[in-house]
């Protein structure tokens, strides 16, 4: 045996030094590669079971195989939100037919509004996002499939809180909004102009229904924002954080699929051409049913079925469609009551079915005025204007010279420039997005804002930092810079949570020059953050000095969300419960720490005296579901909260993990 050893280590010894070397690195490699491949199969078999769990038997035989990777797929996508809603299941907000061809590399989503009315098996005819509720995704796939003859292969849900953790993780993203957004529903306030949405910001956009469209005006700010993503972000630039981007959707998703078909699809996804992603939304029109006491979207199902087998086969989708390409920027944003305006627009015909400038039913360009405050329409059907050439067929693109006339009562209106295909339709009643303008006709305080991405996200407590806005002056009057009654850029700060005013008007910057109507300038202005830690609002605001704010007069605000200091989780905040066990024997202690933990969504369960817990602990317990509560964490007490009462609080915000 010993001779043997010797043996061994005498060729060992004997071998020339670079041989050592190769022998050791490739067997270091072997071991890595080995220990690499370890790690993604044990991640990826965690992966499936997480994203797979609710997949049942049921759902499996319902679904049609893909017969081969590069055939094509058609996905049942889901938006499940679960705030505020008192089923475990939560319920459908979102319902989209994704179809993917990655030979003839296009992509094609058609979305069903959620108040569609449909045949829902077993239940009868009722609001499409019902079928959720009533049989989660299994009777959504069945309900899907039946109601648009589609043959789905997989289904995707998606949770509303993992749509804002990938939006922030990539960055946010930058959009343009035709006219500002009033909702304290969905949370936005959003004033007209561009904007760089974070996660949350860009969920309150595209749950909005306070527009005059409803579900219909929300479906299509979805489709706004996903293209937005699709070309700003999900793309290669960004496949450096791959692994980030598949954590969030993990937690946040239940499908059928495994994390490498994902991965396949998405590869596939990210080399088509934008031009190549059609959407489009099922024609419906607004009715009630139940003796007056519910609304709802009644389809026109064979089109909607024709849409679809469209999309299947590579045509445009709608029968009906435009896109507008240039000149819209052109349109002003102030007009004089009772005025012409000349400006032209380039369309392209992205539908199915020629469009002819003669006969009985030909096509026009047109507008209607809507009242801002009301959504009520002033003027429905504005004056045509023919197309200049006899006939623009499907992909063809045309240049038309519009004449338009401003409403006759001075005040804030929505231009929206839509086709009509004469005694037969309207396009936006087939679900084409109207091309949208925000307008003040002979108002005195009319203005948007810019600040080009440059607020600050992130600051410290108590951190002064400055910063540059540009402002428009869309109003009738001149704001002059060096008179007792200057126009000035001021600035508050709200809580983000609750929306409460924290500081009003306390930073205010001097315009440059006088700003005629219609002219832009941009503005320096310097603020201070906050001295308490917190998810705030920095709203820009122009104040007429010694006569009104703008805001005041009805022009929204820019917002941003910034966030000053370490701040806490609002989506852990909204699945945390808290049980306030008061031993600290200070009068109404606990009912104002309690008051205070709903401002961030905690949910309270009860107040109660120590007894046998230990006073200097409140207990948080955590909702897996409404049957199992556990133990989610410890707050531990005598912590001082010196910014909200005198009196000591027995409990702290920094639990221990």
């Amino acid at each position: 045996m010993v001779n043997e050893e010797n043996k061994r280590k005498s060729k060992w010894s004997s071998l020339a030094l670079y041989k050592k070397v190769l022998i050791i690195f490739f067997s270091s490699l072997f071991f890595l590669t080995a220990c690499v491949f370890a790690f993604l199969y044990f991640y990826i078999l965690n992966a499936n079971k997480t994203i797979n769990a609710e997949t049942s038997t049921e759902i499996e035989n319902i679904l049609t195989p893909v017969e081969e990777p590069q055939a094509p797929v058609t996905i049942l996508l889901l938006g499940r939100d679960t705030r505020d809603v008192e089923s475990e299941r939560g319920r459908a907000d979102t319902i989209m037919l994704l179809h993917i061809n990655p030979k003839e590399k296009r992509a094609a989503i058609l979305s069903i509004p959620r108040d569609t009315l449909v045949d829902i098996p077993g239940y009868g005819k009722d609001k499409i996002n019902a079928a959720y509720a009533y049989g989660g995704e299994e009777l959504m796939i069945k309900t899907v499939s039946s109601f648009l003859d589609a043959v789905i292969n997989h289904y995707v849900t998606i949770d509303f809180d993992g749509f804002v953790k990938l939006i922030d993780e990539l960055g946010g993203v930058d959009v343009v909004i035709d006219r500002p957004i009033e909702d304290p529903k969905s949370g936005a306030y959003i004033s007209a102009g561009k904007h760089h949405f974070t996660g949350e910001q860009a969920l309150a956009f595209t749950r909005s229904r306070s527009t005059e469209l409803g579900d219909i005006a929300r479906i299509q700010r979805q489709q706004y924002i996903l293209k937005e993503l699709v070309n700003q972000k999900l793309n290669l630039k960004n496949i450096a954080n791959i692994n980030t981007y598949f954590n969030i959707i993990i937690k946040n998703t239940r499908t059928d699929l495994d994390l490498l078909t994902i991965i396949s699809y998405a590869k596939s996804a990210l080399s088509f051409s934008l031009d190549n992603i059609e959407t489009a939304i099922i024609p419906t029109h607004p009715d009630w049913i139940d003796n007056g006491t519910k609304s709802v979207l009644i389809p026109d199902v064979d089109e909607a079925k024709a849409m679809w087998e469209r999309i299947i086969f590579g045509k445009p989708i709608s029968k009906y469609n435009i896109q507008y390409l240039s000149g819209y920027l052109d349109i002003p944003e102030s007009m004089g009551n009772n005025q012409s305006y000349k400006f032209n627009l380039k369309v392209k015909n992205t539908g199915d079915t020629s469009w002819v400038k003669d006969g009985e039913n030909p096509y026009y360009l047109s507008y209607h005025w809507l009242d801002y405050n009301t959504k009520k329409a002033v003027v429905f059907e504005g004056k045509r204007t023919y197309l200049p050439i006899d006939k623009v067929e499907p992909g063809q693109e045309v240049e038309v010279e519009m004449s338009i006339v401003a409403p006759p009562n001075p005040g804030n209106y929505i231009l929206q420039i839509d086709m009509v295909h004469e005694g037969i339709t309207w396009f936006s009643y087939q679900g084409v997005p109207a091309l949208e303008k925000f307008v003040s006709i002979n108002v005195v305080y009319a203005a948007s804002y810019d600040d080009g991405g440059l607020t600050p996200k992130q600051v410290k407590p108590g951190q002064t930092f400055t910063t540059h806005v540009m402002v428009k002056n869309n109003g009738s009057i001149t704001w002059e810079n060096d008179t007792d009654n200057k126009v000035r850029l001021g600035a508050h700060w709200y809580n983000r949570d609750t929306r409460e005013q924290v500081e009003f008007g306390l930073y205010r910057a001097n315009l440059p020059s006088y700003v005629e109507s219609g002219q832009s300038t941009d503005v320096e202005i310097t603020i201070t953050a906050p001295k308490k830690p917190g998810r705030y609002i920095l709203a820009y605001d122009l104040v007429h000095e010694k006569v009104t704010w703008f805001s005041h007069q009805g022009v929204i605000p820019y917002e941003v969300n910034v966030d000053v200091g370490i701040i806490l989780d609002n989506s852990i905040a909204k699945k945390t419960s808290v049980i306030i066990y008061n031993g600290c024997g200070i009068p109404g202690a606990a009912t104002d720490f309690k008051n205070y933990l709903k401002n961030y969504n905690f949910k309270i369960f009860d107040i109660a005296n120590a007894k046998t817990f230990d006073f200097e602990k409140t207990l948080i317990i955590y909702n897996q579901n409404k049957k199992e509560r556990e133990i989610y964490s410890l707050f531990y007490c005598f912590f001082v909260l010196k910014n909200l009462f005198s009196k000591r609080i027995p409990c702290s915000f920094y639990p221990k993990m």
